[in-house]
């Protein structure tokens, strides 16, 4: 098990856009050929790069809040990504009614000023699974968060966000929450003397 820190300087100025809209970064600072992937310095590199991205993503001067989308898109895993659909779609069927994401994963609130990070660790769990653990400094307060990154696609992803300051593992919340809402569409339908049955 490999653990190393490293506190996140400034910004680096070599954020490109590639594609879509999202913030991307230069892969060159991340990863060379022949290097092992799962290399502590390395993922370093790879947090503290999409997190400029996300910081170019949430400017401080702002109207509207940026789509996370994009965002997830470009640094996210296709589990994180599929989850975060899936309970898109179920609030989509009861608009108006128990939302789920009244704040924001990437910045751990509903708003936001200056968005930096600071303090990075890496715990390497094997070649495919790692966690980074740091501060995110929003708007005069400190959070601590913890990544849970997948190596897939060729590169470090994040598979799960967790809050360590107020406790939320937004992955367990997010399952736990399309639990509840099959639930209480079951209950619900029950109700109305309507009986579903689950396809094998």
């Amino acid at each position: 098990m490999l653990t190393l820190l490293f506190g996140c300087g400034n910004k680096k100025s070599n954020i490109i856009q590639e594609g879509n809209d999202a913030p991307m970064i230069d892969d060159t600072t991340v990863k060379t050929e022949n290097q092992n992937p799962a290399n502590p310095e390395i993922i370093m590199e790879r947090v503290n790069a999409i997190y400029e991205a996300v910081a170019a993503a949430y400017p401080e001067v702002h109207d509207i809040s940026p789509s996370n989308d994009e965002l997830d898109d470009a640094y996210c895993s296709s589990e994180w990504n599929t989850l975060v659909q899936m309970v898109n779609s179920k609030d989509a069927e009861t608009m108006g009614r128990e939302g789920f994401f009244d704040s924001d994963y990437w910045i751990m609130d509903q708003d936001w000023g200056k968005i930096s990070i600071s303090d990075v660790k890496v715990e390497v769990k094997d070649n495919e699974h790692a966690n980074a653990s740091f501060l995110l400094h929003n708007l005069g307060s400190a959070t601590k968060v913890t990544l849970e990154l997948v190596f897939e696609r060729g590169e470090w992803l994040i598979g799960n966000f967790i809050d360590e300051t107020k406790k939320v593992n937004w992955k367990k919340s997010m399952t736990k929450h399309l639990e509840e809402k099959g639930k209480k569409a079951q209950e619900e339908a029950a109700d109305d003397g309507i009986i579903e049955y689950e396809v094998p």
